[in-house]
């Protein structure tokens, strides 16, 4: 056996031996998520609908704008560090740390997800969304917010990570839904003082990370499903 050929051989004992057969989405949270998906993908297109071709903010905007003026003059060098960390080449390294934490605890269901649920709602934000809603604010297209994506993305992934450890249901509930709202919501707020989004961009942002992270989440237990129970059956 040759060294490249000795490298494929460990490396294929390594994917094989790691315990693909831990869900990412453990009953109830694949009942969940299906539920959850359908009405935020209407919210999202709704939202879409209403704010294509628009340079302006709504009603709605400008009442949420309004309210945090207070937030805007107490929390100046805050917002800014918030807003940094939803960046593309934040977000690479942080996808990289949790897709390592995943493999290292024994995950790699959540590790493919953490790699694929952000990359896809990055890909829905930045690259598909935004051209085709055409909703622009300072000239540069902004619905949905790609930064308000990330954040919701990649909290998800981690708080499946962190309820992955807890047995007790009604945990893992609060966990996967409180701490993704919460990341979610200080990133809005961030982008809409900072004067980088307005209001029911981050709205869009959030409910696109939550359809893509949840439908590849479903995708990944589905397959790794099916690939398991071809392997037992060919091992009996």
């Amino acid at each position: 056996m040759t060294g490249a050929e000795r490298l494929r051989s460990e490396a294929r004992e390594a994917v094989t031996t790691l315990r693909w057969d831990r869900v990412v989405l453990p009953r109830p949270l694949n009942v969940i998520a299906v539920v959850v998906i359908v009405p935020t993908l209407i919210v999202l297109v709704v939202g879409a609908v209403l704010v294509a071709g628009h340079d302006y903010g709504s009603a709605v905007d400008e009442r949420i704008e309004a309210s945090l003026v207070g937030i805007r003059a107490g929390r100046a060098g805050f917002f800014p560090v918030v807003v940094a960390l939803g960046n593309v080449a934040s977000m690479v390294v942080l996808v990289v740390v949790v897709t390592a934490v995943c493999l290292a605890v024994g995950r790699p269901r959540i590790a493919l997800l953490a790699l694929f649920g952000p990359a896809l709602t990055g890909v829905l934000t930045s690259i598909v969304l935004k051209p085709l809603v055409g909703r622009t604010l300072d000239g540069a297209d902004s619905y949905p917010s790609g930064h308000t994506g990330a954040a919701t993305a990649l909290t998800l992934v981690m708080a499946l990570l962190l309820a992955s450890a807890v047995r007790a249901t009604a945990a893992r509930i609060v966990i996967v839904v409180v701490l993704p709202l919460v990341v979610a919501a200080t990133m809005a707020t961030a982008l809409v003082v900072q004067h980088v989004h307005y209001p029911t961009d981050t709205v869009g942002g959030a409910c696109t990370a939550l359809v893509a992270v949840l439908a590849v989440a479903l995708v990944i237990d589905r397959t790794a499903g099916q690939v398991l129970g071809r392997r037992t059956g060919n091992a009996a």
